[in-house]
């Protein structure tokens, strides 16, 4: 008679997390932001983006033209890795660089006419994946949680903790 073996290669439904698992609210923060970042980022790549991209679409709109090392700065991106995701925005026709009034050994990096319609674009995009994601949510849930997550993210950056 042979015994019954666990074995990791038979196919069934995934195991339930443990209950402790969904109790710790530090727990489903990291796996909201996971999945919500696998989304985002699907997305992104369906439009032929990447995070890098679109953070520096939306900077270049909220703030106007930059110079490289402010944009990388904002961005989170190192300032050696933000030439290589501008150099993609120009060859896009999405952002262009112009020699800097004040100061010509740098350049100006704005965004171009077809950036802004391509961002309006990629906020309808992103607004669908985060209508799937709060979905089940009423607007006074969505509401209530977004000024959550903000007095979070404020509280954090605050103390310098980001």
């Amino acid at each position: 008679m042979g015994m019954a073996q666990d074995d990791e290669t038979t196919v069934g439904p995934a195991p339930a997390e443990p209950a402790e698992l969904g109790s710790s609210t530090g727990y489903l923060l990291a796996r909201l932001g996971m999945e919500s970042r696998r989304r985002w980022a699907r997305m992104l790549l369906e439009h032929g983006f990447t995070p890098h991209h679109y953070g520096m679409l939306m900077t270049l709109d909220q703030i106007g033209p930059a110079s490289q090392q402010h944009l990388s700065r904002l961005v989170g991106i190192d300032p050696r890795n933000a030439s290589p995701v501008l150099d993609q925005l120009e060859q896009r026709h999405l952002v262009e660089r112009n020699p800097n009034p004040t100061d010509r050994r740098r350049h100006a990096v704005s965004l171009t006419s077809a950036g802004r319609v391509t961002l309006t674009e990629l906020r309808h995009a992103a607004d669908a994946v985060e209508q799937a994601m709060l979905g089940g949510l009423g607007d006074a849930e969505r509401r209530c949680l977004h000024q959550t997550l903000t007095k979070l993210f404020v509280d954090l950056t605050e103390d310098g903790d980001s």
